[in-house]
C-alpha cells in the first residue's frame, strides 16, 4: 500500500471514511486466507509483527489506532508489496538489518502469539532486544549506521578475512578511540559475540561415554557413569580424583571425557525459508526443473520420483525438503605429524537448483564427533540425535514461516541417501566393505578368490555381467578354464535386508564390546556388522538408493593401482612376487610364474610391464603437460624422473590423469590387448562423471563395463582385482537410480572438510574451535543475505571474472553488453588491411546480414561468373556501407545496423586475458614463461563449413567500440591445418584408432581469416608429444562451473553445452575387439626382474590359508583418505555356494 493511500489513518477512528477504509483494509490483507488464518496487526503495540486473527486485528486497531512508522511505510514488519520503499527509506545497512530482524521475529513466533497478553516465546524476545539494538544510532547524529549494524559489518569483516579474535579486539579497541563521543560500540569482544550468538543459532553439547557405548540423553541424561562399560562420564584429575568441590568448598565443574557437537537440523532449514529469494529457490526442484529425458539434477533421478510416487502427499508440497547426508574424518591438525580424527556429519538439501545446492552456504553441518579416533561402527551412537529429528520432520513435521508467501506451513524432510567413501560406507550402512562379501551390491553372490601369498582377497568373475550368448563366456583359456553360465547378481531391497537382520541381534554399541567370534564368521552367509539406524527411519526400507559408492575414491584408487602397476611403484604394483606366486599356486599363466635357478629368481616381463626407456618416457610425458590454469595442479612436481616414479598425487590430480593424460600416454609404449581395457575404463568413468546423463547413455555403460572389466581380467594379475576394481561394474546402475555423480560424490564434501579445518585456531580443543567458527559462519551468512551493499562471502567475485554476453532480443545477434572490468589493456590502431578482414568477418557472421550477402552475391554473379568468392570478399564490405547508408537515409534500418555497417573504432583495446564461455582464455606469447596454458582454441563447425572443428591458438584479444555504445571481443588466432570432417589423417593432423587427435603445431593454416568472436570459443589443450616434439594431442575441455539447463521457452535447442559428455579427450574408439584367446601374456623384448631366493622363502613362509588369517570386526576409518587393502580379511566359510578354490580348474 503506497504512502498517500495511508493519510486516511489519521482521521479520527469515529468518522465514516475512516470506517469505510479500515473495512477495505481488513478485506485486503485477509484476502484468500482460510479460516481461523492470521494477519499481521499494525497497532502501535502489535508493530505489524505479531500475527492475530481478523477479529483481533480489528479490536485493536479501533481501540489503539494505526501505527505511526506503519502510515509513514517505515514498519518493519510492513511487507506491502506496492510500497518499495518502506524499511529501504532509511539510509545505510539499517534496512538491511531491519529487514532481517522482522524475518527473524516472524518465523520465531509462527504466528504464534494470539494476543499482546501473551508473551513471546524465548527467541522472539531474544530478536525484540536486538530490535531495539537496531534503532540506537552507532554515534549521535550518525544515519549511516547503528549500533547492530556496526557489529554485524564488523564481525562479516572477521569471517571473510579469517580474523582473530585479538586482531578484531584491537579493531574494536580503535573504533572505540577514533569515535565522537557518546558513541555505542561495545567495549569488550565478549558483548560482541553475545550479539552474533543471538543473531545465530546455538548447538548442544552432549556428552558421550569415553567408550563410545551411549549418549548421555533422555533416560541417561543424569548418570555419572555409563550404563554399559561403567566407566566414568567425567575426566579424573591429575591425583586420579573425581572431586567435585575445590580445597575452599567452592563448587568444582566437572569436565566431561567426550562431548558430541549436535547442531539441531529444523531451525536451520526454518531459516531457507525466511528469506523470500531462499524460499523461492528451495521451490525450484518442481516450479524450475524442465524435463525432457536427461538427468541433471537429483529431482531428474529415479531415486526421487520413487519418492514422490510412494508418499504422495509428502511430494504435494514442494517446500518439503530432500537431503542427502556426507561424512568423512580429517584430521584437523593440518600437516602436523599427530593421529587425530574429527568426525563432521554434513547435510545437504537437494530441493536448490544445481548451482545452489553444491554451495558450502547452503549446506548444514549436523553434528561434530570427536576424536583423537573414528567411531567405527559405533557412529550409530552418535547419530542418534540427528535420526530422532529426522523422524520428527517426516512424521509430524514442524511449524514454519515462508517468506515467500507470508505463511506458516507444516514444514517436512526426508534423507535420500549418504554420501561416503569406501570404508565409511562400511561405519554408516553396518555392511563390512572387507572380506569375502565385500561387494555391498553382490552380497552373498560376491565372486571372491583368496590368495594364499598375498593375502587377501581378490575380486573376479565379470563375465556374469556380459550378455547370454556373448563369446566370452564360452572362453575357458583367457579367463579361470571354466565356461560362465551365472547371471549378474541383484541387489538387494530395503525389505530383503529387514529380513536379514531378522536373523541375528543387534550389537552391543562399545569400544569394550565383545567381538565377533571366530566360530561366527565360519558360519555366516552375510556381511552385516550390526542394524543400522537409518531403518529407523520409516521410509528407509523403501529408498532405491541408500548409501552411495564414491566415484571419487574408486577412481582414484584405480588410477593409483594402474600407475603403480606401470612404473613398478614399491607398494603400488599389483605385480609383485607374491602375485605371481599367486598365478603358480593358481595353476594358471604358466609364462609368468618364476623361474628359480642358481639361487636366483627370474619374473618374466609381462604384457603390461615397461622397460627403463618406456618407464622415462611415461614420467617425461607426465612432467612435461602444461593444463589450463585452475584445471589441476602441477602434476610435473609429483614426478621423480631418477627413479622413474610418481607419488603425492591428490585425488584430483588422478581423475585428469586417468581421463585425459593416461591414454595418451600407453598408446605408444604398450600393446593393443593392454592399452584397450584402460582406454575403454576412462572413458567410462570420463563418462560416468558428466553433469548431464541419459538413461540410454548409462544403459549403454552398463553393458560395456562387464566387457571392459573382462578385458582387464585378461590382462592383469588376480591380485590388480581388489574390490575397488570391482566396484565400477555397479556405478551405472547406480547413476539410474540416483542422477548426475556430481551430487554423489566426494569432491565438494572434502572441500567443506578443508573449510571446517581453517576454523581450528585453539589446538588444544579442535572440536570446539570449528564448532564456534562454523556458527559464526553460519549466522554471517544469513546475514549477508540482506546486506545487499555489502562484500560478503555470497556476493565475492570469483577468481576469474567472466565477460557476461547479454544479447536482447531487439538488438543484432553479433552485439552483446560486455561486462569486462579487468585492467591491462593496451591501445592498438588496427591497419587497414586488419579492419578489411575483421569488418569481413564480423558481417559474414552476423545472422541479420545473410539476405545483404546473398544480394552482393547476385550482383556479382550477374556482373561476371569468374572469381565471385574472391571479389565477393574484396567487395562486399565497401558494399553494404554504402547500401546501408542509402537504407538509413530512408528510415529503413536501425542505428545499430548501420552502425554496423560503419565498422568499429580503429583504436582497439588489446587484452593478454578474457574470461569468456566459462573459460579463461590467455595469449599464446605470455605462456612461455608459465606452468600453464589457456591459449588453445577451438571452434566447432557447422553445415556451412563441413562440420569441421578448427583447432588453434590465441594470439591477440580485442575489444571493439561500435557507434551506439556497442562492443564486440574478437580473438585473433593461428589456426593449424586440418582436413575435412570426414577424413582421420591429413598432412598435419591425425585421428588414431583410439580417437585421439594429433595436431602437428608447426603446419599453420587460414593466414587470410585470423579471427573468430569470443562468444564461438571454446577451449582445449595441447599436450605436447615426447618422441616429436612438433606434435601435440589435443585435450578438450568443458566449463567448469556451467550446467546444461535447457530453457523452459526452447528445449529442443538445447544441451550442446555437454554434447562432448562421451568424448571430452577421448572420441569414439575404432578398434577390432580381440577374437582369439589369449595364449601368452610375456613381453620377449624386454629384461626380466630378478632377485634373489630367499624372498620367494620367505613368501612360501608367510603364506596364509583363508581359514588362518583372522577378521577384525571394527570396520574403522583408515588414517588415509584412500581405501587401503591392508589384509585383514574374513576366513573361507562353508555356504552353500561353489567354493572358490575350484575358480580356477
Amino acid at each position: 500500500m503506497a504512502h498517500d493511500d495511508r493519510n486516511w489513518m489519521r482521521l479520527p477512528r469515529s468518522s465514516d471514511e475512516w470506517q469505510k477504509k479500515f473495512k477495505e483494509y481488513l478485506n485486503s490483507i485477509f484476502e484468500g486466507t482460510y479460516q481461523g488464518e492470521t494477519a499481521a496487526c499494525p497497532c502501535p503495540d502489535c508493530r505489524n509483527m505479531l500475527f492475530e486473527s481478523r477479529i483481533i486485528v480489528q479490536k485493536h486497531v479501533i481501540n489503539r489506532g494505526f501505527d505511526e512508522s506503519f502510515i509513514k511505510g517505515e514498519g518493519i514488519g510492513d511487507y506491502e508489496e506496492e510500497d518499495n520503499n518502506g524499511v529501504l527509506e532509511q539510509t545505510g545497512d539499517g534496512a538491511g538489518i531491519n529487514e532481517m530482524l522482522s524475518t527473524l521475529i516472524k518465523g520465531a513466533i509462527h504466528g504464534e502469539i494470539k494476543s499482546t497478553d501473551e508473551q513471546p516465546n524465548e527467541q522472539a524476545k531474544k530478536f525484540f532486544r536486538l530490535l531495539k539494538e537496531a534503532e540506537k544510532e552507532l554515534y549521535p547524529g550518525c544515519k549511516e549506521a547503528t549500533k547492530l549494524s556496526f557489529i554485524v559489518r564488523l564481525f562479516q569483516l572477521k569471517c571473510m578475512c579469517g580474523l582473530s579474535n585479538t586482531a578484531l579486539g584491537m579493531v574494536l579497541h580503535l573504533f572505540s578511540l577514533m569515535l565522537p563521543e557518546g558513541h555505542c560500540i561495545p567495549n569488550t569482544l565478549d558483548k560482541i559475540q553475545k550479539v552474533v550468538r543471538d543473531l545465530g543459532l546455538d548447538y548442544q553439547k552432549i556428552h558421550v561415554c569415553v567408550n563410545d557405548c551411549v549418549l548421555f540423553r533422555k533416560e541417561y541424561k543424569d548418570m555419572d557413569t555409563c550404563p554399559k562399560c561403567g566407566e566414568s562420564r567425567w575426566k579424573t584429575s591429575a591425583a586420579g580424583e573425581r572431586d567435585e568441590e575445590s580445597g575452599d568448598g567452592s563448587a568444582k565443574k566437572r569436565a566431561p571425557c567426550k562431548i558430541l557437537r549436535y547442531f539441531p537440523l529444523t531451525p536451520r532449514l526454518e531459516r531457507l525459508y525466511m528469506r523470500e529469494s531462499t524460499s523461492g529457490q528451495m521451490r525450484w526442484h518442481r516450479e524450475g526443473l524442465i524435463s525432457d529425458g536427461k538427468m541433471r539434477h537429483p529431482a531428474d533421478s529415479m531415486a526421487w520420483k520413487h519418492v514422490d510416487n510412494m508418499y504422495p502427499e509428502f511430494a504435494s508440497d514442494p517446500r518439503n525438503v530432500r537431503l542427502g547426508l556426507a561424512s568423512d574424518g580429517f584430521n584437523p591438525f593440518g600437516m602436523l605429524n599427530i593421529t587425530y580424527t574429527t568426525w563432521p556429519v554434513i547435510l545437504i538439501p537437494y530441493n536448490l537448483p544445481p548451482w545452489l545446492c553444491l554451495k558450502q552456504s547452503y549446506w548444514m553441518m549436523s553434528m561434530l564427533i570427536p576424536g583423537p579416533k573414528s567411531p567405527g561402527m559405533n557412529i550409530d551412537v552418535y547419530l542418534e540425535p540427528l535420526v530422532d529429528e529426522l523422524k520428527q520432520l517426516w512424521i509430524h513435521g514442524v511449524k514454519a514461516w515462508d517468506a515467500k508467501v507470508k505463511r506458516n506451513f507444516t514444514l517436512r524432510a526426508i534423507l535420500l541417501w549418504t554420501i561416503n567413501d569406501f570404508p565409511a560406507y562400511a561405519m554408516l550402512s553396518g555392511w563390512s566393505t572387507k572380506g569375502k562379501f565385500a561387494c555391498p551390491y553382490c552380497h552373498k553372490d560376491t565372486e571372491y578368490l583368496w590368495l594364499k601369498f598375498g593375502c587377501k582377497h581378490c575380486y573376479l568373475g565379470h563375465r556374469r555381467w556380459l550378455t547370454p550368448n556373448h563369446k566370452w563366456r564360452r572362453n575357458k583359456i583367457s579367463f579361470n578354464n571354466k565356461v560362465e553360465t551365472r547371471e549378474a547378481p541383484i541387489p538387494l531391497t530395503g525389505a530383503q535386508v529387514l529380513q536379514q537382520y531378522d536373523s541375528f541381534e543387534q550389537v552391543t554399541f562399545g569400544k569394550m564390546s565383545k567381538k565377533r567370534k571366530q566360530r561366527d564368521e565360519e558360519t555366516r552367509w552375510h556381511n552385516r556388522r550390526k542394524k543400522s539406524i537409518f531403518f529407523e527411519l520409516p521410509y528407509w526400507k523403501d529408498l532405491l538408493v541408500g548409501h552411495n559408492l564414491d566415484v571419487m575414491h574408486i577412481e582414484k584408487n584405480i588410477c593409483d593401482s594402474i600407475l603403480g602397476t606401470l612404473l613398478d611403484i614399491e607398494g603400488k604394483s599389483k605385480d609383485s612376487v607374491k602375485a605371481r606366486l599367486d598365478m603358480q599356486n593358481l595353476g594358471i599363466r604358466k609364462d609368468q610364474h618364476p623361474i628359480i635357478k642358481n639361487d636366483k629368481y627370474s619374473l618374466p616381463a609381462s604384457m603390461y610391464s615397461l622397460g627403463k626407456e618406456q618407464k622415462a618416457f611415461l614420467c617425461k610425458f607426465l612432467e612435461g603437460v602444461k593444463m589450463p590454469d585452475g584445471y589441476a595442479s602441477n602434476i610435473g612436481r609429483c614426478v621423480n624422473m631418477k627413479e622413474c616414479k610418481v607419488s603425492g598425487l591428490k585425488t584430483h590430480d588422478c581423475h585428469v590423469i586417468f581421463q585425459k593424460l593416461l591414454p595418451i600416454a600407453i598408446r605408444d609404449i604398450l600393446p593393443d590387448d593392454v592399452v584397450i581395457p584402460p582406454i575403454e575404463l576412462s572413458r567410462f568413468f570420463n563418462a560416468i562423471c558428466s553433469k548431464e546423463l541419459s538413461m540410454d547413455d548409462l544403459e549403454s555403460m552398463s553393458k560395456s563395463i562387464g566387457e571392459t572389466l573382462c578385458r582387464l581380467e585378461m590382462v592383469f594379475p588376480p591380485a590388480f582385482f581388489d574390490i575397488m576394481m570391482h566396484l565400477p561394474v555397479h556405478l551405472a546402475e547406480e547413476a539410474k537410480l540416483g542422477g548426475p555423480v556430481c551430487y554423489r560424490w566426494m569432491y565438494p564434501v572434502e572441500r567443506y572438510l578443508r573449510t571446517l579445518k581453517g576454523y581450528v585456531r585453539n589446538k588444544s580443543h579442535p572440536e570446539g574451535s570449528i564448532a564456534e567458527g562454523y556458527i559464526s559462519e553460519e549466522c554471517m551468512t544469513f546475514c549477508s543475505r540482506f546486506l545487499e551493499d555489502v562484500d560478503t562471502k555470497l556476493n565475492r567475485p570469483e577468481r576469474h571474472e567472466s565477460a557476461a554476453v547479454v544479447e536482447p532480443p531487439s538488438e543484432l545477434s553479433i552485439f552483446g553488453k560486455i561486462d569486462y572490468n579487468k585492467k591491462g589493456a593496451t591501445i592498438e590502431t588496427l591497419s587497414t588491411y586488419e579492419m578489411q578482414q575483421i569488418r569481413h568477418y564480423l558481417l559474414t557472421n552476423c545472422d541479420e546480414v545473410t539476405a545483404y550477402i546473398n544480394e552482393h552475391l547476385d550482383e556479382v554473379k550477374r556482373i561476371n561468373h569468374q572469381n565471385v568468392p574472391k571479389r565477393h570478399r574484396e567487395q562486399f564490405v565497401g558494399w553494404f556501407e554504402r547500401k546501408a547508408t542509402q537504407l538509413h537515409r530512408e528510415g529503413k534500418i536501425s542505428d545499430v545496423m548501420y552502425g554496423l555497417s560503419q565498422g568499429p573504432d580503429h583504436r582497439a583495446r588489446v587484452y593478454n586475458r578474457c574470461f569468456i564461455n566459462g573459460f579463461l582464455f590467455r595469449t599464446v606469447h605470455v605462456e612461455n614463461r608459465l606452468t600453464t596454458q589457456n591459449s588453445g582454441v577451438i571452434v566447432k563447425g557447422d553445415e556451412s563449413t563441413g562440420n569441421i572443428d578448427w583447432y588453434g591458438v590465441v594470439k591477440k584479444i580485442i575489444l571493439l567500440d561500435f557507434p551506439n555504445e556497442k562492443e564486440v571481443v574478437l580473438f585473433k588466432c593461428d589456426w593449424y591445418d586440418v582436413p575435412a570432417a570426414n577424413r582421420n589423417i591429413g598432412r598435419g593432423f591425425k585421428k588414431d584408432k583410439y580417437g585421439i587427435i594429433d595436431i602437428d603445431t608447426t603446419r599453420l593454416r587460414y593466414l587470410e581469416d585470423p579471427y573468430i568472436l569470443g562468444t564461438q570459443a571454446e577451449q582445449v589443450f595441447y599436450v605436447k608429444g615426447t618422441k616429436n616434439p612438433n606434435w601435440s594431442t589435443v585435450v578438450r575441455l568443458k566449463p567448469r562451473n556451467l550446467f546444461a539447463m535447457p530453457d523452459a521457452l526452447d528445449v529442443d535447442n538445447e544441451g550442446e553445452l555437454d554434447s562432448d559428455a562421451l568424448d571430452v579427450g577421448v572420441q569414439d574408439m575404432n578398434i577390432a575387439h580381440t577374437e582369439l584367446d589369449m595364449t601368452t601374456w610375456s613381453r620377449s623384448n624386454l629384461e626380466w626382474v630378478t632377485g634373489d631366493v630367499s624372498v620367494i622363502e620367505k613368501a612360501h613362509v608367510e603364506r596364509q590359508e583363508e581359514e588362518s588369517c583372522h577378521f577384525q570386526f571394527e570396520d574403522d576409518e583408515e588414517e588415509d583418505d584412500t581405501y587401503i587393502d591392508d589384509g585383514h580379511v574374513a576366513p573361507a566359510v562353508s555356504i552353500p555356494q561353489e567354493v572358490d578354490d575350484e575358480f580356477f580348474v
